[in-house]
């Protein structure tokens, strides 16, 4: 089990996203990508850029969504933040760094929305891949939003057929992203909330 470990290889603005390409960096967060399965980190946000996505998604209304043999959240209504996010990591220069970190084939676009988690429900998301989008998708990422502490909801990754753990992120301060790896032959989740929240992420993907 793997506890993510914090950097700060980019800068995000509303102008443009700065990266740090160096060698160094690259090959460390390829190393962490394929040993545990993801890897996280705390980008610099311009002045008052995460706070307009804070407010957005306190402005926001979270409407129930059920997913298919997953689980169960509340999504951003309106997809005002969500539209901000996607729109701040659909960059030539986020796509292609994280090309690189993947090895991957060329990265053209980022989809997903914020969702929400709150205990005392029944909301949470049990063991999948991801892979239900015609085979274009090649990274995950998340973006942590919560305003509150949480107690549970933690994001795990394992490989399908197996009980040990390579990956595990509780809760993180906002701002914190995650990429990771998905495919055939990796399971991921998220653990209900037991307490504090709600457990409010950007979920979305990279892909070619």
């Amino acid at each position: 089990m793997v506890e993510p470990s914090l950097v700060c290889p980019l800068r995000i603005g509303i102008a443009r996203t700065e990266v740090d390409e160096s060698d160094a960096t690259i090959a460390d967060m390829r190393v962490a990508l394929l040993r545990d399965g993801a890897v996280s980190f705390r980008p610099a946000w311009d002045d008052g850029l995460l706070d307009t996505l804070l407010q957005l998604c306190r402005a926001a209304d979270f409407l129930p969504e059920t997913i298919a043999r997953v689980g169960e959240r509340t999504y951003e209504g309106g997809d005002k933040a969500g539209r901000l996010l996607r729109f701040l990591l659909e960059r030539p220069s986020f796509l292609l760094w994280a090309q690189a970190i993947a090895g991957c084939e060329t990265l053209h676009h980022v989809t997903g929305l914020i969702g929400e988690m709150a205990p005392g429900t029944q909301q949470g998301l049990d063991w999948h891949d991801d892979l239900n989008d015609g085979g274009l998708r090649r990274l995950a990422v998340t973006v942590h939003l919560s305003d509150a502490p949480c107690e549970g909801g933690s994001f795990e990754i394992r490989e399908k057929g197996s009980d040990r753990t390579l990956f595990r992120q509780d809760a993180q301060p906002a701002g914190t992203m995650t990429l990771f790896r998905i495919g055939p032959r990796l399971h991921h989740r998220v653990t209900p909330l037991t307490g504090g929240g709600p457990r409010r992420v950007f979920g979305g993907w990279l892909s070619r």
